[in-house]
């Protein structure tokens, strides 16, 4: 998965008095770019609610939470006490006032899920988007072809130039 954010970095040309020209960010083009900052992160809901969607399409599936906590275990070999039945009913219970999910776990819970609900809910909080390898690599494609085609009309430009 790739983070992505919004981040201008147009520049205009400035000549100072002698002459010298100096690159020189446009604050104005900035500030339209930038996102503005969120009100309130305060995501206990939000994520509870990713959290619940990924186990009931994860029991939709056939993974019922023995299974999704045996998944998150097998993910987390190294942790001083596997997680228990117990906590991840704790952690999902909307009774439990002081129980929340720790994010240390959130990764392998998501990785045993097959959900990237609760990190989208993260990443959304902070005006920032979620995309997968696959989306990735075709962005990056894009992009190749974008530049691909930028440059093969520099190249007719020269040759016209040169008379060919």
């Amino acid at each position: 998965m790739t983070v992505g954010s919004h981040n201008s970095r147009s520049r205009s040309r400035v000549k100072n008095g002698r002459g010298i020209s100096i690159d020189q960010p446009d604050l104005f083009q900035q500030l339209e770019n930038e996102p503005a900052p969120p009100a309130d992160l305060d995501l206990g809901p939000e994520l509870l609610g990713a959290i619940h969607n990924a186990l009931r399409d994860a029991r939709s599936r056939g993974l019922s939470r023995e299974r999704v906590v045996d998944r998150m275990n097998e993910l987390l070999p190294d942790i001083p006490r596997p997680v228990t039945l117990r906590q991840l009913n704790a952690w999902t219970a909307q009774s439990k006032e002081f129980s929340e999910f720790p994010a240390r776990y959130l990764p392998a819970f998501c990785a045993a899920t097959e959900s990237d609900l609760p990190l989208h809910v993260l990443a959304q909080a902070l005006h920032l988007e979620l995309i997968d390898a696959r989306a990735s690599v075709a962005r990056q494609l894009g992009e190749y072809r974008i530049e691909e085609a930028r440059l093969r009309r520099a190249q007719r430009d020269l040759s016209r130039r040169l008379g060919g």
